[in-house]
């Protein structure tokens, strides 16, 4: 058989696998799901659609075209979304990149599509298309997207995005601009050249679409509220689930009903395409019969094989009956062996047809696995690989459990069983041992086989590939041979079996998860995952150390040393400080008896008395032995999404600023999270969190200042419940400071005098200079002396969610800035005076720059808090 371009990009024809999601795949599964994978097994229709973000998405139109057309479907998204902010938890830039990857995840589960990226990083809200080519490289993203179109090789291409100012976006005008030129150099031999070197082949997409614009309209309008009577939903409303799953961006939005359609515009086509269009494949072959000609291949190639599959798809569709799905199992079996009679006819022919007979074998080998699944799920077959733990460390081995289920042991037989492993890693049979279901109920498989597998001393710790090196700029650095453009890397262990339904052998792959029961969610599963014996963190990223003789010197820093090993552990653990700088005691044992135990150790940093301004290096180190341990684990974990493990260096910065801070007593009102109240703390201030009843009826007089967490006005109803007893607190004598709030805050009238936010009035420019309006007024004179100097180091943008009007008869603008060529912007930061209170709504990005240690931030942010004891 010849060489299959599949087997080149890791799409086997026998590895039948998803993503690992939390979502069910529901639209998958039993009779509905049966129903569309045998519709799928009739058409060779794809569609790559492309976008700049997470939630760019015609989510209506990937699940029209995957679920209603049946048609292979992937969304490319340039980024992951890092340079969002997020309403579920305080984890930004890659760690939210992490979680949007998987929240795109759950919606393709949901709206039938795969997932591809580019390596690019999501810098931010830019209003410049030339901002982000220069940032990203637009040579280097293009090269991603042609890779992409490569792997997937789509008949059709349907970008979001137009290209132009339309766009909005800096990053989508990208992504819309890029998608026309990657549609062409994908199939241009001389452009980048290196991926053909790797395995890739060239690809002609047929087809190009894109939105409408005011000067060129739709040219088809894809209905997307049609009614599935399989599925028992639209199209809209699995689209409107899916969109559901971008939870870190509050994108929660009703299932709505009724008509609905995309509108798209047709670009190029290198097909003849008659207008009006009834369907962005017109002008397409894609049954099965089709294949021949749409690959290219001399007439009557493979006819008759192609001829048999289709056949035998129809057959199949015709006489399945939901509650008798094995009575189609002989149709799918002569299916099978018609795909593989078309690709061996393929293999054995010779001329000058090399590059149609791959394009055509590329499709075959996808409609073996195609072929493959029905014929599982038909004769209700279920492989169920399970390990016996989540981890397993470097040296360290683990039990495998492959189990095989039959609902009808006489449509099946067992043959093989086998654990794939990556290269240098050992698997031997094992001894049987019981499998528990739950609360403790044994399962009975048909066949089941016992594995342990032992995991080298030199394997790599699983973390998410494209984070294994450092970034380079705003791009990711994709390690050779990993899975480049895929969202995360595939399962490390798979369980495999071969079996044997009527008279074909199949290889039927599953990937090896953990099991176990959540007391509140139920069962839950997880990939295994390689970790560290011990991981060690700090409390802390950064500390804040005053300049001057007088000021506070000493720090605590508590060291958390915590196990990833089965077996005890036992070593010491220290802190690395800069010259001239001390550490009490000079390091600390531990000792841990079982996996994910944990212990602390509290060390006191000192710095000198002379020390001078700047930014300095500490960093924990636990001993094992002869082993050091220098990473610390994040674990990002929601309901919602597969768990991660993210690993960075067990790092702080200690950042020595010229800092005063008055003795203030601040109340602080969560939003959608962030790390401001630690950044409080860090200047040696308490901070109370307010909770709904203290805002209800707590004794808020108590506080000096009230400070009022991003978003506040979209995450905390208590909060805009409460607002008119906040506003109270102010008049009677309070400060308020307001960081930046969306629509929600205005269209509710929560400011104290009337304000309007059209437009998002946002100052993305890091680097903008920022003007001080009222240098004389105590926001910048007390305590600290606030200068042009404390704008420098900035990170990402320097304001958003900017008030675009407000009563200046009321309102004092303290700060102005603007993006190269815009209208200076001042309603950036607010201040007025309530009542015998002062308020100030200030939309910098305090978020972002208190947890970067930007000095000029805390000081400015210092005297935000400090107002209340200003001279008026």
């Amino acid at each position: 058989m010849i060489r299959s371009l599949a087997a080149l990009i890791g799409c086997t024809a026998i590895l039948l696998v998803h993503a690992d999601a939390q979502v069910r795949p529901i639209y998958d599964t039993g009779a509905a799901g049966l129903v569309q994978l045998l519709q799928r097994l009739q058409t060779t229709a794809s569609v790559l659609h492309t976008g700049a973000h997470p939630d760019d998405e015609d989510s209506a139109f990937l699940a029209r075209a995957a679920r209603g057309d049946h048609a292979r479907v992937a969304y490319l998204s340039l980024n992951r979304g890092e340079g969002g902010q997020n309403i579920i938890g305080n984890e930004l830039f890659d760690a939210l990149g992490v979680i949007r990857t998987e929240e795109l995840l759950q919606a393709r589960r949901l709206d039938g599509g795969e997932q591809y990226f580019t390596r690019t990083f999501d810098f931010g809200f830019s209003k410049r298309r030339d901002e982000a080519a220069m940032r990203w490289n637009e040579r280097e993203v293009l090269g991603d997207m042609v890779r992409v179109i490569r792997m997937f090789r789509p008949l059709v291409i349907n970008s979001r995005w137009g290209g132009t100012s339309a766009d909005g976006h800096g990053h989508h005008q990208l992504a819309g601009y890029l998608t026309p030129l990657a549609f062409k150099a994908a199939a241009d031999p001389n452009e980048f050249p290196e991926q053909l070197q790797e395995g890739l082949r060239v690809w002609q997409t047929r087809k190009l679409y894109s939105r409408p614009l005011d000067e060129a309209p739709a040219t088809i309008q894809v209905q997307t509220g049609i009614l599935d009577p399989a599925l028992g939903r639209t199209y809209s409303e699995i689209a409107f689930e899916g969109r559901s799953q971008h939870k870190s961006q509050n994108q929660g939005t009703i299932e709505s009903l009724g008509p609905l359609a995309s509108g798209l515009r047709l670009l190029e086509a290198v097909v003849t395409v008659q207008k009006p269009e009834q369907s962005i494949f017109d002008g397409l072959d894609v049954s099965m019969p089709g294949l021949a000609k749409l690959s290219g291949l001399p007439d009557g190639t493979v006819r008759t094989e192609l001829a048999a599959i289709d056949a035998a798809a129809k057959k199949a569709l015709q006489d399945y009956q939901p509650l008798e799905p094995s009575r189609i199992v002989p149709s799918l079996v002569d299916g099978i062996k018609a795909v593989r009679a078309a690709r061996q006819a393929l293999s054995s022919m010779g001329g000058s047809s090399n590059n149609a007979r791959i394009d055509a074998d590329f499709v075959l080998a996808l409609k073996e696995q195609d072929f493959t699944e029905a014929i599982i799920r038909a004769a209700g077959l279920v492989i169920d690989p399970l390990a016996d733990a989540e981890t397993v460390v470097a040296g360290g081995r683990i039990g495998v459990n492959v189990r095989v289920f039959l609902a009808q042991p006489s449509l099946a037989s067992v043959g093989a069983m086998a654990v794939k492993v990556p290269q240098a890693w050992a698997v031997k049979e094992a001894a049987d041992r019981e499998a528990q279901g739950g609360r403790g109920r044994r399962e009975v498989p048909t066949s089941s086989l016992r594995f342990e597998v032992s995991v080298p001393a030199t394997a790599a710790i699983t973390q998410a590939y494209f984070l294994e090196q450092p970034r380079q700029g705003d791009s990711y650095r994709w390690p050779e041979g990993s899975a480049k453009g895929t969202p995360f890397a595939p399962s490390l262990l798979i369980g495999e079996v071969g079996v044997k339904v009527g008279d074909v052998n199949l290889v039927v792959s599953r990937p090896v998860q953990y099991r176990f029961a959540d007391p509140i969610r139920g069962e839950l599963r997880r990939p295994v995952n390689v970790v560290p014996r011990v991981t060690v963190g700090l409390d802390t990223r950064l500390l804040i150390v005053p300049l001057g003789g007088n000021a506070p010197r000493a720090q605590r820093v508590v060291a958390r040393v915590t196990s990833g090993s089965p077996e005890p552990v036992s070593g010491t653990v220290r802190l690395r400080v800069p010259a001239g700088w001390s550490v009490s005691p000079q390091d600390a044992a531990f000792e841990l008896k079982s996996p994910d135990e944990q212990t602390s150790a509290s060390f006191t940093v000192t710095a000198p008395a002379n020390r001078r301004s700047g930014g300095f290096d500490i960093d924990a180190e636990a001993r094992v032995g002869s082993s050091a341990f220098s990473q610390n684990l994040q674990l990002i974990s929601y309901p919602h999404i597969q768990t991660h493990r993210l690993y960075w260096p067990a790092h702080a910065r200690a950042q020595v600023v010229d800092l005063k801070v008055a003795s203030v007593k601040v109340g602080y009102v969560m939003g959608g999270g962030d790390e401001v109240p630690d950044a409080i703390r860090r200047m040696g201030i308490d901070v109370t969190m307010l909770d709904a009843d203290m805002l209800a009826t707590g004794d808020l007089s108590q506080f000096d200042t009230i400070v009022v967490g991003i978003r506040a006005s979209e995450t905390r109803p208590d909060f805009v419940a409460n607002n008119g007893r906040v506003l109270k607190y102010v008049e009677r004598g309070g400060t308020l400071i307001v960081q930046y709030q969306q629509g929600e805050y205005i269209e509710r009238n929560m400011a104290p005098y009337p304000v309007s936010q059209k437009g998002n009035p946002r100052v993305t420019d890091e680097t903008a200079a920022v003007k001080i309006l009222a240098p004389g007024h105590p926001v910048f004179t007390f305590p600290n002396r606030i200068t042009a100097d404390d704008f420098n180091g900035w990170v990402q943008e320097r304001n958003l969610y900017a008030f675009a009007d407000f009563d200046r008869r009321r309102y004092t603008p303290l700060l102005e800035s603007a993006d190269p060529g815009e209208a200076a912007q001042q309603g950036g930061e607010l201040y007025a005076e309530v009542g015998k209170g002062r308020y100030v709504y200030t939309a910098y990005a305090w978020f972002r720059q208190l947890p970067a240690g930007v000095p000029g931030a805390y000081r400015q942010f210092a005297n935000l808090i400090s107002l209340s004891k200003a001279p008026r």
